[in-house]
């Protein structure tokens, strides 16, 4: 497939919650940080990339060059400021799904006024220790803002089952990982997509690639194949990552199942 071909499908790629539409594939922004799931290569990406909003912003140029319309931040002034360097060069505005929290997660939907934020999701961190009484007060809190609300988690399955215990408040939609070795996963793929499907909500993948244990191309097929997943985050430090990558993304999503609209 060429280029220009991904950049087409890429850019024409959305899914739609509540009225809202969200891109099917958001650029992650986890290995900006050097967050540890990468292993070996985590201080490698924090020494490239943390406090270098210059460096991210090439990035996310690669990137939307390539077809990639939203990013899922995190809220660091960093990642922030790179992504509007990176509008002001392109001229044009990324559709956001940010993450707010673990610490101040009101604070946190601060970082990103003035960009067209259209969902905030609660840090998994937060998500999975919080009491149901906190992450009702912060979805009631988002949504007041014209916002999606959602959550993140590190434990999908448990998340899952305090939702259907009625122990947490039904969100918009929620981001988790799903892969094909189960990585940082709490059950295996096809019994987590069994609860998905009972579950009803929209799904964002993260961790598709298992931090980089898989080969694109059979790991996005593998993910898209349980017709579970409406969107997927997936994290890039290069050009030619990113160029390697999506190539690979769009002859998945060719031959993808996707849920029905929710």
């Amino acid at each position: 497939m060429s280029l220009g071909a991904v950049r087409e499908l890429l850019r024409n790629s959305w899914f739609e919650v509540s009225g809202v539409r969200l891109p099917r594939v958001l650029l992650g922004t986890s290995p900006f940080i050097g967050a540890g799931q990468f292993g070996p290569r985590a201080s490698a990406y924090a020494r490239a990339f943390y406090n270098r909003p210059d460096r991210v912003a090439s990035i996310i140029v690669a990137c939307a060059e390539l077809g990639i319309m939203g990013i899922q931040p995190l809220p660091y002034g960093f990642i922030v400021e790179a992504i509007r360097r990176a509008q002001r060069e392109l001229g044009v505005e990324f559709v956001l799904v940010g993450t707010i929290g673990p610490w101040d997660p009101l604070g946190d939907l601060r970082a990103y006024d003035g960009l067209a934020l259209r969902a905030a999701l609660t840090h998994g961190a937060l998500t999975d220790t919080a009491s149901g009484e906190e992450l009702k007060a912060i979805l009631g809190a988002i949504r007041n803002e014209g916002l999606l609300a959602g959550y993140v988690t590190h434990a999908p399955m448990k998340l899952i089952r305090r939702l259907q215990a009625g122990e947490l408040p039904r969100p918009d939609l929620i981001m988790l990982p799903f892969n094909a070795l189960g990585y940082l996963m709490d059950a295996p793929p096809d019994q987590l997509a069994g609860a998905l499907r009972q579950l009803g909500l929209p799904v964002i993948g993260k961790k598709v690639l298992a931090a980089g244990r898989l080969r694109p191309g059979e790991a996005f097929r593998f993910a898209l194949g349980f017709g579970i997943l409406s969107g997927l985050a997936i994290g890039m430090v290069s050009r030619e990552e990113a160029e390697e990558t999506l190539t690979s993304l769009a002859l998945a999503m060719r031959d993808a199942r996707w849920p029905t609209k929710h």
